[in-house]
């Protein structure tokens, strides 16, 4: 009997450790094994890194973890100020004035500001700067104010453009990311619930892919370590970077140049981080590496950032996988119209698949959201490609010939039919 029971335990622990899933190593181990000896207290809640052209996973550690985004809500503003522009309602000259409730925003006690002077008169750009640089949240209202005047409706914007982009765990009270209480009579009218805005690891990279395809140009302003608006004037002020990954900072890294980070009592430390080395663009985000009491975490926040980019880096390249030009693929002939380029995990052996006019590179991986694919080149059927180039090499004289013909055909027509007319003409 004893025996009997042994085996079954035996039996039994051996298929908990089969089904059991093997998890990547955490975001503080991997710093460890770079050398950075952090304790585990300062592993984050959630993280992730995404390749920003096609939504590739290429890390994750409890990615759907919701979590306060805090400052990096200013993102989604961002994001839709951009869109507003593009839209034409307002480009980077257009002025607003420090009001009252500007004003006010910018002395509440508790939030990252600037000092505004009321009835001062800044431009779009410099909003911009000092949002991002700054992270200043009479900035943001100031900004968000251009898309909707009501705060409410851009809030109605944020939570409807979140669901948009398959955001499925984000919600916002606010358009500038502290605790909504903190924001006192300044908060939205139909947002009064005392929370903060919420969102994961995975909703921040999509949000991160979408700004850096859609609107590149942000990255000349988060990529500045230092900023100065109004210079020479009362109003002149400088601030620095939050984002101690920008290359050239503290613990710059090379080709990272944004996007945002966010820090408060309830999130900890935050960051989207967004680089490019080797042709390859990434966006990262670490959500509540904690707490904000601890002087250290804001900046074991970009030391375990680094680190997972150096993993990622040398995981992972951005290369070529198939010529453009006559392709062999069992025993069909296709032309590849461009050169196939995919994210391919070192090591790692895929397949092309030919599939409705579209070549792909096909391994097992994961994108950050279900409509996220693998990239793809059209192709066609090899003779038929030969027919049409033919026709388009030589158009000119196709046609000519054409003609030609048709005139000959009509020519002989009625000179079968009407042979006197030509015999009466050849006499005159």
């Amino acid at each position: 009997m004893k025996t009997i029971f042994t085996k079954f335990l035996f039996i039994l622990i051996l298929s908990q450790l089969l089904i059991t899933p093997v998890y990547a190593k955490s975001p503080v181990e991997i710093a460890n094994q770079q050398g950075y000896n952090l304790d585990s207290k300062y592993n984050p809640q959630g993280t992730i890194v995404i390749a920003a052209k096609n939504g590739q996973v290429l890390y994750a550690d409890h990615p759907d973890t919701k979590w306060p985004p805090a400052s990096m809500s200013k993102l989604m503003t961002l994001y839709l100020v951009f869109k507003a522009m593009d839209e034409g309602k307002f480009d980077l000259n257009t002025k607003v004035t420090v009001n009252d409730k500007f004003y006010g925003i910018s002395k509440l006690p508790m939030l990252s500001n600037n000092h505004f002077r009321k009835g001062s008169v800044y431009t779009v750009d410099e909003l911009l700067h000092i949002m991002l640089t700054a992270s200043s949240n009479s900035a943001t209202f100031m900004l968000s104010s251009l898309v909707k005047k009501d705060d409410s409706d851009f809030v109605d914007l944020m939570n409807s453009t979140a669901t948009e982009l398959e955001m499925k765990n984000t919600y916002y009270y606010n358009p500038a990311g502290p605790p909504n209480n903190l924001l006192l009579q300044y908060k939205p009218k139909r947002y009064q619930k005392d929370d903060d805005n919420i969102s994961t690891a995975r909703d921040y990279a999509i949000l991160g892919q979408h700004i850096v395809n859609e609107f590149p140009e942000v990255l000349e302003y988060t990529k500045q370590l230092n900023v100065t608006v109004k210079k020479g004037t009362p109003d002149e002020e400088t601030f620095g970077t939050y984002n101690h990954s920008l290359e050239g900072a503290k613990l710059g890294y090379k080709g990272v140049d944004g996007l945002k980070t966010g820090s408060s009592d309830t999130a900890g430390f935050d960051t989207t981080i967004t680089g490019k080395q080797n042709g390859m663009r990434i966006v990262q985000v670490i959500m509540g590496v904690e707490d904000w009491y601890d002087l250290p975490a804001e900046f074991n926040r970009n030391k375990i950032a680094n680190a997972i980019m150096d993993d990622v880096y040398s995981q992972y390249s951005y290369k070529k996988v198939l010529n453009k030009g006559r392709y062999q693929h069992g025993d069909r002939e296709y032309y590849i119209h461009n050169d196939l380029y995919d994210v391919v995990k070192k090591g790692t052996t895929g397949k092309l698949n030919f599939e409705n006019g579209k070549a792909s590179y096909q391994y097992d991986r994961k994108f950050v959201t279900s409509d996220s694919t693998s990239a793809s080149v059209t192709y066609e059927d090899y003779r038929q490609y030969q027919i049409k180039k033919f026709i388009d090499d030589h158009f000119v004289w196709i046609v000519i010939s054409i003609t030609l013909s048709i005139i000959l055909g009509v020519l002989l027509m009625l000179y079968y039919f009407k042979p006197n007319m030509f015999t009466n003409l050849w006499e005159q």
